[in-house]
């Protein structure tokens, strides 16, 4: 089989892929979400977020995920679940689904690998490779965008701390302050999370579990060391302004403390490009007219 049959059966793989995927797109039925009120209030907001890679294959994650559902995996579900949450919930996923990505991941990552070895008349070791290396991918995805968006919230936290503050200092209660970040606050990862509290309050919830619940999810050194507090003044009925302020001044010293950190690493960073890059290219510059006036002169 020449190289234009073997593409060509290639486009016609591709073109059933795409009618497949269309299929499913069709008699897609929305999933019922039955992970808690929490999860599920996540990820009806992270729904519309969803990237275009992952509306395309959504169809597969789908099917994929309502058959692993019936799985006995209850530890490996919790573990993703709690992984989602801290990541906020992408794209709506819910934890059968995430590992569904797992399987469409090393399926695509085989056919890849599968089509480099006909092309090279090689063993199916790029097959084997690119398809671990696509089942491993989710979960560092996963893991990266976890890792994105504690970053985030880390940066924002002395900002909004600072206007919770001064708007308990100038008499407004938690629960009216609170709505005022929300109004005044920048978008991001941590004004998101304070809407699931008063969500959560605004459903019954006391304000200290609505704030335990925002410790749990997050998993922050930082976070929880500014809910203690505040679960802490609210039992001893002190004043939430003084502790505000500490926490806000404490989060931005962290802050300066780790961009002064991460300075003093750029040296060994650059290190390497330096030493694999610069420094050859500057040797070639340099030597090679005297290495040509050489090999002239013999």
């Amino acid at each position: 089989m020449n190289i234009d049959a073997k593409f060509q059966e290639f486009l016609w793989s591709l073109l059933i892929c795409v009618a497949t995927m269309m299929f499913a797109w069709a008699m897609q039925v929305e999933e019922d979400d039955l992970e808690g009120d929490s999860f599920r209030a996540m990820a009806g907001k992270r729904k519309s977020q969803r990237s275009l890679v992952l509306k395309l294959l959504f169809p597969f994650i789908l099917i994929l995920g309502d058959i692993i559902a019936p799985l006995p995996l209850g530890k490996k579900r919790a573990a993703i679940k709690k992984k989602l949450i801290q990541a906020g919930v992408p794209g709506g996923l819910n934890a059968d689904q995430f590992m569904a990505t797992y399987v469409i991941g090393v399926v695509l990552g085989g056919l890849i690998g599968a089509y480099i070895d006909s092309e090279l008349a090689t063993a199916p070791m790029f097959m084997i490779v690119i398809g671990f290396v696509g089942f491993l991918y989710p979960g560092m995805w996963l893991d990266g965008t976890i890792q994105k968006r504690r970053r985030r919230i880390f940066r924002d936290l002395p900002d909004l701390l600072d206007i919770l503050r001064l708007a308990v200092e100038a008499g407004l209660d938690m629960t009216s302050a609170m709505k005022v970040v929300l109004e005044r606050g920048q978008e991001g990862p941590l004004r998101f999370e304070l809407e699931e509290i008063e969500r959560e309050i605004s459903l019954g919830r006391t304000r200290q579990e609505a704030f335990r619940s925002f410790a749990d999810r997050l998993a922050m050194t930082e976070i929880n060391s500014f809910v203690l507090a505040l679960i802490q003044a609210d039992q001893l009925g002190a004043s939430v302004g003084p502790i505000l302020r500490v926490q806000s001044e404490m989060a931005r010293t962290r802050r300066w403390q780790l961009a002064e950190t991460l300075v003093n690493k750029m040296p060994m960073k650059m290190l390497g490009p330096l030493v694999t890059l610069i420094f050859p290219s500057s040797f070639i510059i340099l030597f090679t007219p005297l290495l040509i006036q050489w090999m002239q002169a013999k």
